[in-house]
């Protein structure tokens, strides 16, 4: 396990970034999509309510600013599906209601996010419950089931990773969507948590980017998915630099990523690890 510490920096303030807002036509096409990929694949008899956004208060910290060019998110200019909120429960018994709205999956403002890999990495926080087992969900444009797999919660809140196995591709040009349930009750699936849903979107590399991927070093790969608005790599490439980096530098190259991603409130959060 590994656990994100604050560091004091100096230098200029950090910028946030997101999403173009997308049209009317297609937010309520990908809304319609998702309430019933909901319905059908997570839990039969579970409904869609309203939730909150989980904002968790971020430290009043500052980043240098040579570490800015390097490692600043820049979102591509793409639709943005719409914000379909987590499905709600009758009772959720195993988790306090102050921390319901917590499990949250990490996404850029705008709620989708790119990859290159075939089987990329999901990142998701998980919050404090004494829920009996987590599931992760993956669903495609035509409301087919395409992964889910169970996984042991962590024994303290954190970021959690789960891998796509070798057996899942994602096709290029298509969009998914993907979120973290928690179970409370194995016998009674409605007794369960769910995250507000996330959207994933394989493109293919372009030349320029293919030839920076293959020239960069793992400690500038980070770099070259962020600027290229490449989340889920850029996300992924960054985490397996902690246990080679020095933490002050791995935190403020971590800090800088999420927060100009609009996730400057996991920042703090410990990084649990592929679940």
């Amino acid at each position: 396990m590994y656990k994100v510490r604050s560091t004091t920096r100096g230098g200029t303030s950090r910028r946030q970034v997101g999403f173009p807002r997308p049209s009317l036509k297609y937010a309520l096409s990908i809304a319609s999509m998702t309430a019933v990929s909901l319905e059908l694949f997570i839990a039969p008899g579970w409904s869609i309510s309203g939730r909150t956004q989980f904002e968790p208060n971020s430290p009043d910290s500052k980043i240098n600013p040579s570490w800015e060019i390097a490692q600043v998110f820049r979102p591509p200019n793409r639709g943005t599906p719409a914000t379909t909120e987590g499905a709600g429960t009758r009772g959720s018994s195993c988790i306090a209601l102050s921390e319901r709205n917590k499990l949250q999956p990490l996404i850029p403002t705008g709620n989708i996010g790119l990859t290159v890999s075939e089987h990329p990495t999901f990142f998701g926080y998980i919050p404090k419950s004494n829920a009996t087992q987590g599931q992760f969900v993956l669903i495609d444009q035509n409301n087919q089931l395409v992964y889910r797999t169970s996984f042991a919660l962590p024994s303290q809140p954190g970021i959690v990773s789960i891998n796509l196995p070798a057996t899942v591709t994602l096709e290029i040009g298509k969009q998914y969507q993907w979120l973290f349930v928690l179970v409370c009750d194995p016998e009674d699936r409605s007794d369960s948590v769910i995250s507000t849903p996330a959207w994933i979107e394989r493109i293919e590399q372009s030349e320029t980017l293919a030839e920076q991927i293959k020239n960069a070093t793992p400690e500038t790969l980070p770099a070259v998915y962020a600027e290229a608005g490449i989340w889920f790599d850029a996300l992924a490439s960054r985490v397996k630099l902690l246990p080679s980096q020095t933490q002050t530098e791995w935190q403020q190259n971590w800090e800088l990523l999420l927060t100009t991603a609009g996730l400057q409130g996991f920042v703090q959060e410990p990084i649990i690890g592929n679940r």
